[in-house]
């Protein structure tokens, strides 16, 4: 394990145990029934670095996920997340080499809320796989944990915009240890 990948793992135990003690003290009473179901969509950035060889720099695509409201506070989620970018200059030993590389994120877990006027923060811990394919023949996959947070600010009752950042740490060498950033809508559903 890198010392980006133990980090990961400690932030997200942090923030991880921080929200499961406060949880249910933010709980609301008298508030609006939350929506059962939402589906997130959006762009997302996962920085790259020499750990991630050979995805050398930051890499663009997609996140989408769904969440399931189970009381208040508290929902499971699912995720994907697609990143790709393309490096024209790999180094000393791979003179003229282009490598476009793909990577995907495939997590789920438990997520805790707190909703106050028009916004909802959020809190979650994230667990699947991450794999990576590349032009010159690398691929990679491996186990991936972490954790992360963000906000949703309401549009209308039915719709917000959300922005979110994970750390997360990954046994697959092409996304070892990172973080991500994504931005996107919200559509709320029931509730």
């Amino acid at each position: 394990m890198t010392v980006r990948t133990v980090r990961a793992l400690f932030a997200w135990c942090v923030l991880f145990l921080c929200t499961v003690l406060a949880a249910p003290a933010h709980a609301q009473g008298g508030a609006p029934a939350p929506p059962r179901a939402s589906v997130f969509g959006g762009v997302s950035f996962l920085p790259g670095g020499d750990e991630d060889f050979p995805r050398l720099t930051t890499s663009t695509g997609f996140q989408a996920g769904v969440a399931l409201q189970l009381t208040r506070w508290f929902a499971v989620f699912a995720d994907i997340g697609g990143h790709y970018s393309t490096v024209t200059d790999l180094g000393p030993g791979f003179p003229g080499v282009t490598a476009e590389t793909s990577v995907y994120e495939y997590l789920f877990g438990p997520r805790f809320t707190f909703r106050s006027g028009r916004s909802t923060i959020f809190t979650h811990a994230l667990v699947g796989v991450s794999t990576g394919h590349t032009n010159i023949g690398f691929s990679d996959s491996g186990f991936t944990f972490g954790g992360g947070a963000g906000v949703d600010v309401d549009l209308t009752r039915r719709l917000a915009i959300r922005g979110a950042f994970d750390l997360f740490g990954s046994f697959a060498d092409i996304v070892e240890g990172n973080s991500r950033v994504a931005f996107g809508l919200v559509v709320r559903l029931g509730g």
